[in-house]
């Protein structure tokens, strides 16, 4: 088997049936709108047992002040007139491991294909258990998945990617750390060329640098599209399913993984356009669904088991001295904007409001999703949204973050 067979066999774009490899050379179509994956051959059969650590928590002094929040954008306001920030929300919140905030407002489903309100008899309400396309908060668990491989002694920070991706041969000054820091000089725009889901990947794989390694912070999927290449190559194992049995399982996040199958399809909230159940995210689809920036679906509670892992030390995931490398800023030289640890955003306020300042860490995907998780405080807050639905260019969801966070750090 070729390095590129099993790079792509691994990033999960091989037949949804599973395919004999004989037959990865054939494209596999890219995801169907509305309907989502099928469940065939899908890492979703990987049991996971559910442990019901969260039960719904009883309401406390920030659920009011939370829902408030959260409840403000599902209408235009007079800082964003002209639509609502987002159709629907799920949000969970703890405090010192304790549930303060187990809700959903809004729609999981609100829009036509055309971007005409639905009637209120044909929309899907947003329920505690939605199911989000999490964008970027991908990459959280790709660096998981790295630094897993790092605590084995399999991946060295600061080998050139190029021993482990012959894809970077022409590129030796980048190394691991700088796929994880955003500081490898790759570009923002992911370079698709068509074809066959290899081929786009060889093809981003080889994409030059637009800066010089390590001069400057220039946050780009490529970054954890190669990341993830790495990942999947050194564990010989699809990202699917090492995401389902190193974290997913582990952590009791049964609904949580790449590919959604079709009977999970009424508890998707849509993105834009007509998808639902499917990656949004156009890199990603053209990889088959699975990449280490984007593709992942999750719930509000299952990024809650996860985010209390990495508040507690790692517990069954990572070492704590791997959780502190891993939010520790390694990006000082270029300023507070562009602080960032291995796969996570140090003190951004700009989303993570009055909880940023004393070393808050997390991420936010694209779609409208977040994941703020603050050591000091020992605080968590996880709200997902769909805020591209039905349109992307109706706005981001910062103020909502920051208006949650809020809530939580006072």
């Amino acid at each position: 088997m070729t390095l590129t067979r099993r790079r792509l066999l691994a990033l999960g774009a091989a037949s949804a049936a599973g395919a004999a490899l004989a037959g990865c050379d054939a494209p596999r179509p890219l995801p169907v709108p509305v309907a989502a994956s099928p469940s065939s051959a899908s890492a979703w059969s990987i049991p996971v047992s559910l442990p019901q650590p969260w039960a719904t928590p009883p309401v406390t002094r920030f659920d009011a002040g939370l829902r408030a929040a959260v409840s403000r954008y599902l209408q235009p306001t007079p800082e964003h007139p002209e639509h609502p920030l987002y159709p629907g929300a799920a949000c969970f919140a703890a405090v010192d491991g304790r549930g303060a905030a187990h809700f959903a407002v809004g729609d999981a489903v609100r829009y036509a294909a055309d971007k005409s309100e639905l009637p209120a008899a044909e929309r899907v309400p947003a329920r505690p258990d939605t199911i989000y396309d999490l964008a970027s908060l991908t990459k959280v668990f790709t660096a998981v998945l790295a630094l897993r491989l790092l605590e084995r002694g399999r991946l060295d920070l600061d080998a050139p990617v190029s021993r482990y991706l012959p894809s970077f041969v022409d590129k030796p000054g980048i190394t691991v750390r700088m796929l994880f820091t955003h500081t490898s000089g790759l570009s923002k725009a992911t370079p698709l060329a068509g074809g066959p889901p290899e081929a786009q990947l060889e093809h981003v794989l080889r994409e030059p640098p637009v800066a010089p390694p390590g001069t400057a912070y220039l946050y780009a999927d490529q970054n954890y599209i190669a990341l993830g290449a790495i990942v999947a190559d050194l564990a010989q194992d699809r990202l699917d399913t090492l995401v389902r049995t190193q974290i997913a399982a582990p952590l009791g996040m049964a609904g949580t993984g790449y590919l959604p199958p079709n009977a999970l399809l009424p508890r998707i909230a849509a993105t834009e356009g007509p998808l639902r159940g499917t990656v949004h995210d156009p890199s990603a689809a053209a990889f088959g669904g699975v990449s280490g920036h984007a593709g992942l679906f999750s719930t509000v509670a299952d990024l809650a088991l996860f985010g209390r892992a990495l508040l507690g030390g790692g517990g069954p995931l990572l070492r704590p001295a791997t959780v502190e490398l891993m939010r520790t800023n390694a990006n000082a030289r270029f300023g507070p904007a562009a602080a960032h640890g291995l796969g996570v955003d140090i003190d951004q306020a700009r989303y993570m409001g009055r909880l940023a300042g004393r070393g808050a860490f997390g991420h936010t995907g694209f779609t409208g999703t977040s994941i703020v998780m603050d050591p000091h405080r020992k605080a968590l807050l996880v709200l997902l949204t769909n805020r591209v639905h039905p349109d992307a260019a109706w706005g981001g969801n910062n103020p909502a973050r920051k208006a949650a966070a809020d809530v939580l750090a006072g």
